[in-house]
């Protein structure tokens, strides 16, 4: 709808071959905050799916917007008003169909008598230069545009050609595309078009306007072509800025500095092959409610085709307004995955904005999402910790941290589980950076390498940071990148550090104590969250932490197996003991 709080140009994408114009609708003495003939072209095109030009800005007693000369003084305003009327008529075309130009105006005169409907055609009089005949539809086809127009009970007429709503002069907005040499680039015989002027009774007030906006609908609607499902779409007309149009992109675009030399050497590859071998797959848009477009599934085509300056994309439309989130984030994946799989990232950033647009958790999330996605094991269904770790790795991303981890997991140099397993899990992102910059990518160490080389680390410090830092683990780190054996040499000399094994042999039976202690008093099932205790330090001379989960239906029982333990002091002796 025009805005309430300005005057303005408006515009609307359709959908089929009807591109109504309106070029006086400014509000002029009305009370209203839009006029009528505005509220009529809206709502005509709100229900016809049609393309829409509105002047709400411009007076008519100042600036004649039927005029073409007046018009073409003022460079604003044939960019805001022809321009656009241009653009609709060439993507109109451009999806092989021919189309049909209505400009809509009230009828100045209060005369009952006339017809509710007077139709001008560029009609005159053959052989008189004062009356010259420019008909801009054919006969037959303006007779059937009357008789629908009597069938949903108006009174028609044609104009008078001696009146001056015939819209037969070089000028006229009617002739627009009629006339060779007057306004370049606008030619076009193909285009039919007709003035349709209207009785004041018709758009008296909101209600009225919005009646006969029904009523035309229902006559214009034979007359109208639909666009195929796939079509002929101006890049122009696509918005790739705000949040919202961004809003089913899943693919790493951007966003983040790591990404640009992995996003900007793909679509160099892209642009090379659709300029060789032709868009293969088109683009998949919906149309906004402003009938402009943003993008469901192709970004990365998107830019390698604006890279390539193309002024038309092929590509499926669909509106906005006809499925739900979930169809849009099942079609998206559909197309997604047809053509090449989501990498880890893109898959933790499909999950996050799954769960967040339609309030799913994670196994709700795994159950819908998680086969189609190709993830989890073969044969298996997917598990929500699976869900987890693909989020975790992309809201990771999302921060900005550990950019170079991410660049590697997107460029196949990282592998995901390790990425989502062993390093996401640390919650300090200088730990993980460093842990992963400084030994694990000069080391390339195996699973079970990297996850012993974590555990000695820990036992020298308990963040990675400065347990590396630490001048005999440097000189380990440089012994190491000389050594065939990288990953195992580090493992060695970390081992043999003054302290670390004994640090390590302490950790090891402190542990293995809490886990019999664990199983004896809370059972064999019972893991870390039901119950643990960890030392305060290395040496748990700050005391010890316990934690116990509570359950509503084993509270008591919980409860007497916590005054069995506290009540035996031999063994919390035998843990401080061991931290000794």
């Amino acid at each position: 709808m025009l805005q309430t709080n300005e005057r303005t140009i408006d515009t609307l994408l359709g959908k089929n071959n009807i591109l109504v114009i309106i070029p006086h609708a400014h509000r002029e003495q009305l009370k209203e905050d839009v006029s009528p003939m505005a509220i009529l072209g809206r709502s005509l095109a709100a229900h016809l799916g049609c393309y829409m030009v509105i002047n709400g800005k411009y007076k008519q007693s100042i600036l004649d917007m039927a005029d073409v000369r007046a018009i073409r003084k003022r460079k604003k305003v044939t960019n805001d008003f022809l321009t656009r009327i241009k653009q609709f008529k060439e993507e109109i075309s451009e999806n092989t169909l021919l189309p049909l130009v209505l400009i809509l105006q009230q009828r100045t005169d209060s005369a009952q008598q006339q017809a509710d409907l007077l139709f001008g055609y560029g009609q005159g009089e053959r052989g008189r230069e004062d009356r010259p005949h420019r008909p801009t539809i054919s006969p037959t086809l303006l007779s059937k545009i009357r008789v629908a127009a009597e069938d949903q009970g108006f009174s028609t007429e044609i104009a008078a050609t001696a009146s001056a709503i015939c819209g037969r002069e070089s000028y006229h907005l009617n002739q627009l595309f009629r006339q060779k040499n007057y306004v370049d680039g606008f030619y076009d015989p193909s285009v039919r078009s007709i003035i349709l002027t209207i009785a004041p009774h018709l758009v008296n007030d909101r209600q009225k306007a919005e009646e006969t906006a029904q009523r035309l609908t229902n006559v214009l609607l034979e007359f109208s072509a639909p666009m195929s499902l796939v079509r002929r779409i101006a890049m122009s007309t696509i918005d790739t800025v705000s949040s919202q149009d961004m809003r089913y992109i899943f693919r790493v675009h951007g966003d983040n500095p790591y990404n640009d030399m992995v996003r900007q050497t793909y679509i160099d590859e892209l642009s090379r092959s659709i300029k060789r071998n032709g868009l293969l797959h088109p683009l998949v848009l919906l149309q906004k409610k402003d009938g402009r477009y943003k993008i469901l599934c192709g970004f990365r085509r998107y830019q390698a085709i604006r890279r390539l300056g193309w002024k038309w994309v092929e590509a499926k439309a669909f509106n906005e307004e006809d499925f739900t989130t979930e169809d849009f984030f099942n079609i998206s994946l559909a197309e997604n995955t047809k053509r090449r799989n989501l990498n880890p990232i893109e898959i933790g950033n499909f999950l996050e904005s799954a769960s967040r647009d339609m309030g799913l958790n994670n196994t709700r999330l795994a159950e819908q999402f998680g086969e189609t996605l190709g993830i989890g094991k073969p044969g298996k269904k997917v598990s929500q910790s699976t869900i987890h770790k693909y989020r975790k790795l992309n809201q990771i991303r999302e921060r900005g941290e550990s950019a170079q981890m991410i660049s590697d997991v997107l460029n196949d140099k990282l592998q995901f589980t390790v990425a989502a397993e062993v390093l996401a899990p640390i919650k300090n992102p200088a730990d993980r950076d460093i842990l992963y910059l400084e030994v694990i990518k000069p080391l390339a160490p195996t699973r079970p390498q990297l996850l012993q080389i974590i555990k000695l680390l820990a036992a020298i410090h308990p963040h990675p940071a400065q347990a590396i830092a630490k001048a005999s683990v440097k000189r380990a780190l440089e012994k190491a990148c000389k050594a065939k054996q990288k990953a195992g040499t580090f493992n060695r000399l970390l081992q043999g550090q003054k302290g670390t094994q004994g640090q390590v042999q302490k950790k090891k039976a402190f542990n293995t104590r809490i886990d019999t202690l664990r199983k004896g008093v809370f059972g064999e099932q019972a893991n870390r969250q039901d119950f643990n205790i960890t030392p305060n330090g290395k040496t748990g001379k700050g005391g010890i932490t316990m934690s116990v989960r509570l359950k509503e239906q084993n509270i008591e029982q919980v409860i007497e197996n916590l005054k069995s333990l506290l009540n035996d002091r031999k063994q919390f002796d035998e843990l401080f003991n061991i931290l000794k």
